[in-house]
């Protein structure tokens, strides 16, 4: 059985000339654009855009890399390209601003509208059997994955799996959270995303990684790697490696491969050592850790719990982490109450806005939409 192929290349910085350079000979060890898209097809680059954060945040997918992969789509002739995110707050348009991504440094490549919906039939779908997607995704052949290297409170990493929860529209982000309650069933709506969208590749920009109170409030660390491949499971499977995290821990990676897009054991990836120059060699696991490894990368390491309450919310939620708010650093935005996708709330204030918002965590389904959206990283999550 042929193995999955992850190419993993040095790169530290975002000098878009390097970062090119990169990009090019990364998707080239994978088999080059051609073996994935042709050039009549109409082509949807999804960067991770969580909401409208600086460049250099580690929020967002770096702008050197987006503007990379729609330079080498121009220049081998795809004309039919569009980029764009649909951000948990904030518009796709507002995060393109803040980074700087505007008509004149996209090569031709248009801002895709994703504020329109479409609710999509997915029949086949093993836990979704319908998505309300963005109007773009439904009129995409091919979808570019550019996620961010991070921790996630919920599913420890966002990697190429997590990405692509970006394609669903506004509101219905949050209730998707509702509707899939714990991580490992969210992880398998990931799964049924990806079977359900024609996704070609996936890079994630490992550069300048986050760690720690991620995906939107941790600690910028430098990783300096771009990782590219065609299975999103082994890209994320190789991260873990990365920072000596378990791929077993990391829901996404299970239920991606229990529900066929990906496979995260070690003996079914093959993982490439390229370079600038097109150089290449194949590498043990052990190699990559060495080269590039970190074993100080700040994400959740405790051994999951293998428990037939994993199948239900209102227990799950007593042995899980707990998100709380460091009331000295609240500005009283509202923000995360406005993000609970609950019913009746499980954050809101109770005394007009004097003090910080009060949790209900009887209520609280753990979903850490208000972690994520915080703009203050006054939001943290803790215990086990």
């Amino acid at each position: 059985m042929e193995k999955s192929k992850v190419a993993v290349l040095f790169c530290d910085s975002y000098g878009e000339d390097k970062v090119y350079s990169c990009i090019k000979s990364g998707i080239e060890l994978l088999g080059g654009l051609d073996k994935f898209i042709s050039k009549e097809e109409k082509v949807l680059v999804k960067p991770n855009f969580l909401s409208p954060s600086e460049a250099d945040s580690s929020v967002v997918t770096h702008p050197s890399v987006i503007k990379a992969m729609l330079r080498l789509l121009s220049e081998q002739g795809y004309r039919q390209v569009k980029y764009g995110d649909s951000p948990g707050h904030g518009s796709c348009k507002a995060a393109a601003a803040k980074i700087g991504l505007n008509t004149e440094n996209t090569y031709g490549a248009r801002l895709a509208d994703m504020n329109e919906e479409v609710k999509v039939a997915f029949p086949e779908g093993k836990t979704c059997k319908d998505f309300y997607y963005t109007k773009e995704v439904v009129e995409a052949d091919a979808i570019i994955g550019l996620c961010k290297m991070k921790t996630h409170a919920l599913e420890r990493v966002t990697g190429a799996v997590k990405n692509m929860y970006g394609l669903i529209c506004g509101y219905h982000k949050a209730a998707g959270h509702v509707k899939y309650p714990n991580d490992s069933i969210f992880a398998r709506a990931l799964a049924d995303i990806h079977r359900s969208t024609p996704q070609r590749f996936h890079i994630m920009d490992g550069i300048v990684a986050m760690e720690g109170n991620g995906p939107g409030s941790g600690t910028p660390t430098s990783m300096n790697v771009l990782i590219f491949s065609a299975d999103p499971v082994a890209l994320d499977a190789v991260f873990c490696h990365l920072v000596y995290l378990n791929p077993l821990f990391v829901p996404t990676n299970v239920q991606g491969k229990d529900m066929g897009i990906g496979e995260y054991e070690e003996d079914k990836i093959e993982i490439i050592l390229g370079t600038e120059n097109g150089d290449a060699k194949i590498i043990s696991r052990e190699e990559l850790q060495k080269l590039y490894g970190n074993k100080n990368f700040d994400v959740p390491r405790d051994k999951p719990r293998k428990t037939f309450l994993k199948q239900y919310s209102s227990l799950m939620t007593i042995f899980s982490r707990r998100p709380y708010i460091k009331k000295k650093d609240c500005i009283k935005c509202g923000i995360c109450v406005e993000h609970c996708p609950v019913a009746g709330k499980a954050i809101e204030f109770k005394n007009g806005r004097k003090e910080a918002p009060v949790y209900d965590y009887k209520k609280c389904i753990r979903c850490y939409c208000c972690q994520e959206m915080c703009p203050q990283k006054a939001i943290k999550v803790r215990g086990r």
